[in-house]
């Protein structure tokens, strides 16, 4: 098999894996699963959710988001194709819910009452929002605003000149409170002396039946001494109980410990409010580093180009990474059809008779089948790209120029400007990138060297950051 050949049918391969995985990830329904069905939940902020993102019910993936709208009222409508078997009836709702503490955001669907009434294709649901990490951070500060308030009011009722003044009118009270009772006492003697004769009365009658409990108890000794057993261990516990409340009131009105402090000190409250700002410029760092994290996107793309002059397939795999809107790196592996050029020079001495003759130079050129890689730094100004580095494992620059809203791209690529047998190489070439991930390209190669010219036609498969997401899940399963 020639070299042509095996590029071609390395590139086949590669295309048809690649298609399976488009199926696969743009979840495009083939045969039953082409009959889905629709519903439209309606959320109050969607953030996070892209389009294609998965639809769960119990965990389990019934279906993806297809498409999302903003509503006049300042909502938002999800469009959430399903799985014909899913039914949704009356009460059914939808909440955003994250895979994780950093996973992708999904849709949870509640399915309702199994008695209500089914719902019609198309119908619109009510959606849930989750708490996020903005209301954690208000809670905590109204947490740390209430306790500095309430140690506040605590200092200014019992503390300073006031605070004295008002417990001494405590004891006042209660030494009124002991006079008025004494002078009750005295004024009611007669009553008193009635009282306690009817206490002797019933002193007699609990004698009596103390008499009969003791019968009951002799009949029922075994069990009452159980019950005492069990009334001794429960009097034990309260007492324990009742000497740690005793510790613990005193350790906070002696000041001692988290609560104590709190109550007692001042400068404590304060340590307490820096501490929980302290969190909340935490939580802030914590979100920018995500924030910076979600702003490096990905871009794969693999395409083919077949050659008119060798009538060869150049395989190429890239990846661009954007690590701000305006910078990217570009790493390509490049199948390279003709082989890499290679360039041996070798030199001849003839001797006649021991005498030496001429010298002959001789520059040989090969080509081999490699690989070739690419390496380039790119900045984008407007709708101008300016690339520099490898092409081809040979240094050189190139420029795109980008029209209709990066539809239609113009390029000029040149490489091997050190070449001894022609000009350098220059690569001319124009490309349609389609709404999906298809594009296409034409163009001429090696245009300045008229001996290796060679036109052009091509196309490939284009991922862009949100398609990423779900590649590796996609294509994790389709090879197991």
């Amino acid at each position: 098999m020639s070299s042509s050949a095996k590029i071609g049918a390395f590139t086949l391969v590669v295309l048809a894996v690649l298609a399976a995985l488009v199926l696969k990830i743009e979840d495009i329904p083939i045969g039953k699963k082409a009959r889905t069905g629709s519903v439209e939940v309606q959320f109050r902020d969607v953030a996070g959710l892209d389009d294609k993102s998965a639809v769960r019910i119990a965990g389990v993936r019934v279906g993806r988001v297809d498409g999302i709208q903003l509503l006049p009222d300042g909502t938002a409508v999800a469009r959430l194709a399903l799985d014909p078997e899913v039914e949704l009836r009356q009460g059914a709702y939808g909440q955003i819910r994250n895979m994780g503490l950093l996973g992708d955001k999904y849709v949870e669907l509640f399915p309702g009452p199994a008695d209500a009434p089914r719902l019609g294709p198309g119908a619109r649901i009510s959606g849930q929002v989750p708490t996020g990490f903005d209301d954690l951070t208000k809670l905590a500060a109204d947490i740390g605003k209430d306790v500095k308030e309430l140690t506040g009011a605590l200092a200014g009722s019992l503390g300073g000149e006031t605070g004295e003044k008002k417990i001494n009118r405590i004891v006042d009270n209660i030494g009124a409170l002991a006079e008025a009772l004494r002078q009750l006492v005295e004024s009611n003697r007669q009553n008193v002396d009635v009282t306690l004769a009817n206490l002797r009365e019933f002193s007699g009658q609990m004698r009596e039946t103390l008499a009969r409990l003791d019968r009951i108890l002799d009949e029922n000794r075994i069990g009452v001494k159980q019950s005492v057993s069990n009334l001794d261990e429960v009097t034990g516990k309260l007492k324990t109980t009742v000497d740690n409340l005793n510790s613990i009131t005193g350790k906070i009105d002696s000041g001692k410990g988290t609560i104590g402090k709190l109550v007692n000190d001042d400068e404590t409250s304060k340590n307490l409010n820096e501490a929980l700002a302290s969190v909340k410029t935490g939580i802030d760092s914590f979100n920018t580093t995500l924030t910076r994290i979600n702003r490096i996107q990905l871009d794969l793309g693999f395409y083919g180009e077949y050659m008119s002059r060798t009538d060869g397939w150049r395989g190429v795999f890239r990846v661009d990474v954007v690590p701000r809107e305006n910078k990217f790196y570009r790493l390509e592996l490049v199948g390279i059809p003709n082989g890499r050029r290679l360039e041996d020079n070798f030199t001849y001495t003839t001797t006649v008779d021991g005498v030496k003759g001429s010298t002959v130079s001789t520059n040989v050129i090969s080509y081999r089948d490699e690989f070739g890689v690419t390496a380039q730094l790119g900045y984008r100004f407007n709708n101008t790209i300016l690339r520099a580095g490898l092409i081809e494992t040979r240094g050189g620059a190139a420029i795109d120029q980008l029209w209709l809203k990066d539809k239609l791209q113009l390029s000029a690529e040149a490489w091997d400007f050190g070449r001894s047998t022609g000009n350098a190489q220059v690569k001319l070439f124009g490309q349609w990138q389609s709404r999906g991930s298809l594009f296409v390209r034409a163009g001429v190669d090696d245009s300045l060297n008229p001996a290796r010219r060679s036109f052009f036609v091509g196309a490939g498969l284009r991922w862009r950051d949100e398609d990423i997401k779900t590649l590796l899940p996609a294509a994790s399963s389709f090879l197991h």
